[in-house]
């Protein structure tokens, strides 16, 4: 699988828990920046020769603020080298920025999906948030995407966030599901050094959930969302039959892709090797990628640490890795390449075996990220 990311940097504000590579600017450069993009995008896709993309995705930052001329010019581009079939098309938005002629712009253009960031439909905690909508953008959006002949929805949803109680977010899972979406996208929010909120945790003025009552968030919108009819597929995804996010799923097995824009990543296996593959990245500072969109780290990836990656991404996928399929690319089965870990793992509960797949448990499902850490 081979998809393609490109990444719009540009906000009205950056919130306090944000630590992407994103700029607040009042005056964006649209075209320019277009112009950066679709340059880039012909310098490398050389390097995936022959690829087809089954998706492309526009994240940020906020891509909805993107001229809708200039969005649709990068994405003619993209689809000129990488085929015009991809499974999905995404831009990620903000209830606020979306009028209605701009959503039936985007759809005209080829989008098919719409990655919303709701994150709260309380007043409070969006304003603690540092959101510019309110509840009532977030529903009218919805109501405008499902106008404009997107048939494909997903929100974002954040919990943990400072001073929220449990009965809080019951009412928040109430008002997500009430909007029908196809595709819910839950977070634990994480204070992050270098933000806002970083800066207020390490003086003491910001108060946000325990470990434990975190946890009790969690399994509560695992619980309300299986019921509702999702799947969680992810650790921090959900989505009814059918609607899994393509693009997500290429990430978490393995697939290749080309990040384009500022900061943006790309992975690709290397022709010509014994399954060894590379990952880079260009420049982060916006200002220095519309001079050259220089590559600034490279990594070199060899079998070994690839067979360790695909494990450590594998399980975050709740169903997990198919044994067979990971013996046919990385040449060992992935319980016996690594049987002492996964033998302890097993005693403290937090993965299973079967002669298929290797998986998280349901307990193990909330120790993901300890359980993958292991194996890199």
């Amino acid at each position: 699988m081979f998809g393609v990311y490109i990444h719009f940097p540009y906000c009205r504000k950056r919130c306090p828990y944000c630590d992407f590579a994103v700029h607040a600017r009042q005056r964006i450069p649209h075209e320019r920046y277009a112009d950066a993009v679709t340059a880039e995008l012909d310098a490398r896709a050389p390097l995936f020769e022959g690829r087809r993309a089954v998706s492309v995705y526009f994240g940020g930052g906020t891509p909805g603020l993107w001229r809708t001329d200039c969005l649709a010019r990068v994405l003619a581009a993209v689809q000129a080298r990488f085929g015009s079939d991809a499974q999905e098309v995404t831009v990620e938005a903000n209830p606020d920025d979306l009028p209605s002629e701009q959503l039936i712009a985007l759809r005209a253009a080829g989008v098919t999906r719409l990655s919303l960031g709701v994150q709260s439909l309380s007043p409070k905690h969006l304003s603690t948030l540092g959101r510019l909508h309110g509840p009532d953008e977030a529903r009218r959006s919805v109501r405008e995407a499902r106008q404009a002949g997107f048939a494909s929805l997903s929100l974002d949803l954040m919990f943990g966030l400072p001073s929220q109680t449990l009965a809080e977010l019951e009412r928040d899972l109430d008002g997500m599901l009430a909007l029908e979406p196809d595709h819910l996208s839950v977070y634990n929010l994480t204070i992050e050094e270098r933000t806002a909120f970083g800066a207020m945790s390490r003086a003491g003025t910001l108060k946000v959930p325990d470990n434990g009552l975190c946890a009790d968030m969690y399994a509560r919108v695992i619980e309300r969302l299986r019921a509702a009819g999702f799947q969680q597929y992810e650790i921090s995804s959900h989505a009814r039959p059918g609607k899994r996010a393509v693009h997500n799923t290429l990430y978490w097995t393995g697939g290749e892709y080309l990040g384009l824009g500022c900061s943006a990543h790309s992975f690709r296996r290397l022709p010509g090797t014994s399954g060894a593959a590379e990952r880079f990245a260009v420049v982060k500072s916006v200002d220095d990628y519309l001079k050259s969109p220089e590559i600034v780290h490279r990594e070199h990836l060899d079998a070994a640490a690839l067979e360790r990656e695909a494990v450590w991404l594998g399980l975050r996928f709740l169903d997990g890795i198919e044994r067979a399929a990971h013996l046919r690319r990385h040449g060992i089965d992935p319980v016996a390449a690594h049987a002492v870990e996964v033998e302890r793992l097993q005693r403290e509960g937090l993965v299973e075996v079967t002669e298929a797949r290797l998986r998280l448990t349901a307990r193990g499902v909330f120790f993901a990220d300890e359980v993958g850490a292991r194996f890199l």
